[in-house]
């Protein structure tokens, strides 16, 4: 590769939970509940998947994608589900313990975060591919053609992309991939949406009061209030809230430019897509709130 390239070191190891014994795959039988803990979890980021006749390293499997779709920023990571003791299911990254799927939404995001290098713009510093394969883009299209087409493992840092959006690109072995992030929280998403469904409202008393009730209890306790404390308490605990869609990643085994245009071009129309479902998702719940309020 002829073109000049930047290197950064990479970001110090992050220190990971402490690891668990393996429990021998096969060994134990899933129940039901853990089945359907993690299918709750998976949904967040593959809406249509389901578990139902899944073995355990399709379970894996779909664990990564999920991955690719959250944007926690651990690709770097392998990610499987494991057995446990009485029926149960873990999620393990690189042969560390995450927890149990039962353990709940909020604590497996805390565990997962505290794995985590988000920079100021909640990218990741983390990356992919080992030390010494990173390169930043320079202007133009010369030194991505050269990278696309004849470079062995290699990866970008991350560059500004369109709507708001940042873009990383790298292949490892025969595969080439792009990588589109859009960061955003569970919360913001949620309290958007709560937002979108008062301003919704045809009832103008009731987009009155709910607005008041947003000044003393913040908008989705004004939106949620408009049943039970059952239902908030319900939201709360919800993977979504959690694990949203920040992330796109695509894939192919060509080695042209234009094949990596295509591949680009996919990621960010897939990213746009499943963030727009989210927030539908969010505000057709909430606003069912509403309507049978």
């Amino acid at each position: 590769m002829t073109q000049k390239t930047k290197t950064k070191p990479a970001p110090a190891p992050h220190p990971q939970p402490q690891a668990a014994p393996v429990a021998e795959a096969g060994a134990h039988e899933t129940d039901a509940a853990p089945r359907r803990a993690l299918e709750s979890l998976l949904q967040t980021a593959l809406p249509e998947i389901s578990l139902a006749g899944l073995d355990l390293p399709e379970l894996s499997s779909a664990l990564s994608r999920a991955h690719d779709a959250w944007g926690l920023g651990l690709r770097h990571l392998r990610h499987e589900v494991r057995p446990e003791e009485g029926g149960g299911l873990a999620l393990y990254a690189d042969r560390t313990r995450i927890g149990s799927v039962q353990d709940g939404p909020e604590a497996l995001a805390n565990t997962y975060a505290s794995m985590q290098a988000p920079d100021e713009r909640g990218l990741s510093s983390w990356a992919v591919l080992p030390e010494g394969h990173r390169v930043t883009l320079e202007g133009g299209t010369r030194q991505l053609k050269v990278l696309v087409e004849d470079a062995r493992d290699f990866e970008t840092h991350w560059s500004a992309h369109t709507g708001g959006m940042h873009l990383r690109t790298g292949r490892q072995g025969d595969t080439l991939w792009v990588e589109v992030a859009r960061p955003t929280s569970g919360r913001d998403l949620v309290q958007d949406a709560a937002w979108e469904v008062v301003e919704r409202i045809k009832d103008r008393a009731l987009r009155r009061s709910l607005q008041k009730q947003a000044e003393e209890r913040g908008i989705l306790g004004a939106v949620l209030s408009a049943r039970s404390g059952e239902v908030e308490a319900s939201m709360r605990r919800s993977p979504g809230l959690y694990f949203t869609v920040n992330a796109a990643v695509t894939r192919t085994d060509l080695r042209t430019l234009d094949g990596w245009r295509a591949l680009q071009k996919e990621a960010t129309t897939a990213l746009e897509s499943a963030q727009e479902v989210q927030v539908n998702r969010l505000v057709a719940m909430l606003g069912n709130t509403i309507r049978n309020r």
